[in-house]
């Protein structure tokens, strides 16, 4: 298969650079910073998926894998890997590209609430794919480019808006998994979305906050206000008619605290290094979405309201 990876990061390059390592045909489109070293040296994957060296297409814009022709042209799939908040942007920049190949689709594997309807706004819902994925991805290095793979909860999920398994999902998950990418195709992506975008409220914002690894957020203080940010995700939920895995706020404590704490303990917030970079986070696309339908429907949400505060303080001194 012909994947295009637009927006590649860590959690981009580890996926193009299996897939191409599979013998799939892979284009990058990412920052110069990164696409200029992995043009010279390949992409070194290492971690959990194993240890990988690729040499593949990469690219600094869209533009230019336009000029440049090749597979990235006319790719079967394209991955979205953008930040949330750059989720129009990219779609606005994959517009000719798309229009030289009606028949691609667009998959999201980013984190938050809202990515899939902003794609299928510009492809429809016939040609936009929702993917969850609940693994952790550093860049160890930059010359050459190694993407460590550093933990894992669970399969990456991917699903149809409609829920339909259909040709074309099953073969895009197959080459995942023949990569080396374990996923399962599902009929019910919305609500794997919503249970990592939880999940990352959980977890995320806190791990930046405290400056730990998920692990130390089992501590008793510190899990009485995932408490608070669980219980008011779950009442947003309910007020959405989403379907969680989770009958109650306790049942998916329970579960965050046996299953998922221990399976991503060691796991750094990615919050945490934007915040330590200067960038901008996607507390608005994971707290903030919380917030913004609560308002909607009544429901206070004090403490994701707080979180996404201290959050935005942490931005601001940064970048000042």
């Amino acid at each position: 298969m012909r994947f295009l990876v637009m927006g590649a990061g860590a959690l981009g390059c580890a996926f193009g650079g299996m897939l191409a390592a599979s013998r799939h045909e892979v284009t990058l489109v990412g920052r110069e910073r990164l696409m200029k070293p992995i043009r010279e040296k390949g992409l070194r994957i290492s971690g959990i998926w194993g240890e990988h060296l690729v040499r593949l297409h990469a690219f600094s814009s869209v533009s230019e894998v336009l000029r440049c022709g090749g597979s990235g042209v006319r790719p079967d799939c394209v991955l979205l890997t953008t930040k949330a908040y750059d989720t129009e942007n990219a779609m606005e920049e994959l517009k000719p590209l798309l229009a030289e190949s009606p028949s691609t689709v667009v998959l999201s594997l980013q984190n938050g609430i809202g990515n899939v309807q902003t794609i299928a706004k510009f492809v429809g819902e016939e040609r936009t794919l929702g993917g969850m994925v609940i693994t952790g991805f550093e860049i160890v290095s930059e010359q050459p480019v190694n993407v460590r793979v550093t933990v894992s909860a669970d399969k990456t999920k991917i699903g149809a808006l409609n829920g339909e398994i259909t040709p074309r999902l099953l073969k895009i998950v197959d080459a995942f998994n023949n990569a080396g990418i374990p996923s399962e195709a599902v009929t019910n992506i919305h609500s794997h979305i919503w249970a990592k975008a939880i999940y990352n409220a959980a977890l995320n914002p806190l791990s930046a906050i405290f400056k730990v690894p998920y692990g130390a957020l089992s501590n008793e203080n510190a899990f009485a206000i995932i408490e608070r940010i669980v219980e008011e995700a779950f009442a947003v939920a309910n007020a959405e008619n989403i379907k969680l895995f989770w009958d109650s706020p306790a049942e998916y404590l329970k579960f965050l605290r046996d299953v998922q704490l221990p399976k991503t303990a060691s796991h750094h917030s990615s919050m945490l290094k934007d915040i330590e970079r200067g960038k901008r986070t996607e507390i608005d696309f994971i707290n903030g979405v919380f917030v913004r339908l609560g308002r909607k429907h009544n429901i206070p949400t004090p403490v994701n309201e707080t979180i996404v505060r201290q959050i935005k303080f942490l931005e601001a001194e940064r970048r000042a």
